[in-house]
């Protein structure tokens, strides 16, 4: 997989993370991903099509995920991923993929999005159907890492 198709994700995962949750992030150490993996807590994938086919896969702990929903939500107190808090994240996940496909579009790569699949659980397997993933966390400030996982390849 190209790296270039890596940093429109990063840049649109930083702007958003900052914008909607003002959770300001550090790029941690990539690393390279089985085509099957397993994760926990809370996942998002997104579909990519066009110019670029697979998927972005965005995993999280459920306690960032709350944080982030509740900032999300002006402040309102996140215990737990209820339904409106579940929406939030998938939205963000959205939010992040339409800007990363923004991205593309000003090099001449058009990519279509899915809307986002979001599951919650403990040792959830992911297997991505073209190839291994890349994985870059953004750590936030209070240690917390908001993990996007690329497989994507050429349409």
């Amino acid at each position: 997989m190209n790296l270039e198709y890596i940093n429109p994700f990063i840049l649109a995962s930083q702007d958003m993370l900052l914008q909607v949750a003002n959770e300001e992030t550090d790029i941690g150490k990539l690393f390279l991903r089985d085509s099957s993996f397993i994760v926990d807590n809370v996942i998002i994938i997104i579909g990519i099509a066009g110019g670029l086919k697979g998927q972005v896969i965005f995993n999280l702990q459920s306690e960032a995920a709350c944080n982030i929903a509740s900032s999300m939500m002006c402040g309102m107190p996140v215990a737990h991923l209820d339904e409106i808090a579940k929406s939030a994240i998938g939205e963000l996940a959205n939010m992040i993929s339409g800007n990363a496909a923004t991205i593309f579009a000003s090099k001449q790569i058009e990519l279509d999005i899915t809307p986002p699949t979001v599951m919650i659980g403990d040792n959830i397997e992911i297997c991505t159907t073209k190839s291994n993933s890349i994985c870059v966390p953004l750590v936030m400030k209070n240690g917390n890492s908001f993990q996007i996982n690329v497989s994507l390849s050429e349409g």
